[in-house]
């Protein structure tokens, strides 16, 4: 039996940065890794040294990059990013998740729905862009026909509910 997760991400972003843009892409397997990595992700990971003694490595991976046949869930996984007409960016992803994986791509969410690009009118009359609920994405246990969890995007932050 396997822990696996379908992971479906549909987000609207708003203008990044070039190395902002750049980092992203590297993480949906669209380009390659960045000299320099800011999305605060913790890749340490402990290993033993040729000594046997305990040493902390990091060792960086794309999370969203997943691409072809999908192991579990059916279909295809894949990544992508498209400009959008208006500015900003269209990112989807479709991706196959191990709970133990969460770690790593949580702070990618985060950072991601602080970027979100979803206006709105509050209650008080004011514009603003981060979302009010906005349907994102969904998380479905690979062997349930029904969604576990649907993603929302709500004043720049990533809710399950």
């Amino acid at each position: 039996m396997a822990d696996i997760y379908d992971f479906f991400l549909a987000i609207n972003l708003r203008d990044l940065p070039d190395a902002e843009t750049a980092e992203l892409r590297w993480h949906l397997g669209l380009g390659p890794q960045p000299a320099e990595l800011t999305i605060p992700i913790d890749f340490s990971e402990v290993i033993v040294d040729d000594d046997g003694e305990p040493t902390t490595v990091q060792t960086p991976e794309p999370q969203l990059a997943q691409r072809g046949p999908a192991w579990k869930i059916g279909g295809a996984l894949f990544a992508a990013l498209e400009p959008r007409e208006n500015g900003g960016w269209a990112l989807t992803a479709r991706q196959e998740l191990h709970p133990d994986y969460y770690d790593h791509v949580e702070p990618l969410l985060e950072w991601l729905a602080a970027r979100a690009d979803y206006p709105y009118v509050d209650v008080d009359g004011t514009t603003k862009s981060g979302g009010a609920g906005n349907y994102v994405g969904h998380e479905r246990w690979y062997e349930d026909s029904a969604i576990d969890r649907v993603l929302v995007i709500e004043n720049f932050k990533l809710l399950r509910r």
